[in-house]
């Protein structure tokens, strides 16, 4: 029996942390009612057809620690309300079709360690707040239509200048467009495409 954000399994109450399907294939929309799952800390929903929009109910989920929705079909923008999960320490939504910006709210995520928005359609330029993520390990940009010019900020999270930051990616190529400002190996560890 289900019952909002609990499960009740013969007479003990359950919470479901975990909802994962990798390499399932898995198609369809991402329900709104998974918002409903207050303890929930992993939403794992990779390498399907998964297809619509992303909840910004989603962004109520206050455990969450990961939001691994990578190689699906997902579009619209990624919702500001994603930006205030506390505890987020990854998020991945690689290969999609996610348009919009970069919220300058992403620097909220204090926690977050991985950060692949590679191969989307996102716009606009790199916001100067992820220079605030100091937890920051792997940063995927490349693929998008970003422009302009990686942050100071972010460079300086890098490894080569004690920082935690050992993969950060963009389309700076000088035959990229558009293109990102990045140079290699000063700031971006390589332009991919």
């Amino acid at each position: 029996m289900f019952l909002g954000g609990t499960c009740m399994f013969s007479g003990y109450s359950l919470c479901v942390d975990r909802i994962e399907f990798e390499n399932y294939g898995l198609s369809g929309t991402l329900p709104v009612e998974l918002g409903n799952l207050t303890g929930l800390r992993y939403l794992i929903v990779e390498e399907g057809t998964t297809n619509g929009t992303i909840p910004s109910e989603y962004g109520l989920l206050s455990d969450l620690v990961i939001i691994d929705l990578n190689f699906n079909e997902l579009t619209g923008s990624i919702p500001e309300s994603i930006y205030d999960l506390p505890i987020l320490f990854q998020l991945d939504l690689n290969d999609n079709f996610l348009t919009g910006t970069i919220s300058q709210s992403i620097g909220n995520l204090q926690f977050l360690q991985l950060l692949q928005l590679q191969v989307n359609q996102l716009t606009g330029t790199i916001p100067e707040s992820m220079g605030q993520l100091t937890y920051l390990g792997v940063l995927e940009l490349f693929g998008n239509q970003l422009q302009g010019s990686m942050p100071p900020s972010v460079c300086q999270r890098r490894d080569i200048n004690n920082g935690m930051l050992d993969k950060l990616t963009a389309d700076c190529d000088l035959n990229d467009t558009p293109f990102v400002n990045c140079s290699v190996p000063d700031c971006c560890t390589d332009c991919p495409f």
